[in-house]
């Protein structure tokens, strides 16, 4: 086509509307928080035969959790042993520890049904080399910052008051020493429902 020379073309389009499918997966925020060292060390002084005395205690640690999806919680020994800090070749099994977890946080830690499933809510723990989980996302979901899931893990001597465990470290021979073993926690994205594994 040929235009004179003081004429003008407009071209017009109709405007159909371009449908675009887009898929993005946002990906969960974990975040743990620790006051320590991941170790718990404590002292043990041979009075006699029969009769030891505790010369340090196993700190407290103090931790929190912060997320933007449901999490669980398990830890585990890095050893078998406590280990002497003075004689390394000196060795306590991990079992003569326990724990527990005291909930700071608002989310509510009583069962599946609650935030937190928390497996130390009425018991202690044995300490063990092999992954223990302490806590897992309950039906109402444990999403939320430091100030909904702040915790704090307590060690607990198993001696104290069970009779099979004062039989069984009775006739165990600990040299005055100071123990230690390290500990790794893991935080993890809950499976659905909040199940635990125990």
């Amino acid at each position: 086509m040929i235009l004179p020379a003081w004429g003008s073309l407009s071209l017009s389009a109709q405007e159909q509307p371009i449908l675009i499918n887009a898929e993005a997966r946002l990906e969960t925020v974990l975040q743990l928080n620790m006051t320590q060292n991941n170790y718990v060390e404590f002292g043990v002084k041979k009075i006699n035969e029969d009769l030891y005395q505790i010369t340090k205690q196993p700190d407290d640690v103090m931790f929190s959790v912060e997320s933007t999806g449901n999490w669980n919680l398990s830890i585990s020994a890095d050893d078998a042993y406590f280990r002497g800090v003075n004689d390394s070749t000196l060795k306590i099994p991990v079992d003569f520890v326990g724990l527990y977890i005291e909930n700071r946080g608002e989310n509510w830690d009583n069962g599946l049904f609650s935030n937190i499933a928390n497996a130390t809510k009425d018991t202690v723990l044995y300490l063990d080399a092999e992954r223990t989980m302490l806590l897992a996302s309950g039906l109402r979901g444990n999403v939320g910052g430091a100030d909904q899931n702040s915790f704090v893990l307590r060690w607990k001597f198993f001696y104290e008051d069970e009779a099979l465990k004062i039989a069984k470290f009775s006739g165990f021979d600990i040299a005055d020493d100071n123990y230690q073993v390290g500990f790794t926690i893991t935080l993890s994205e809950s499976t659905p429902y909040g199940q635990m594994d125990q």
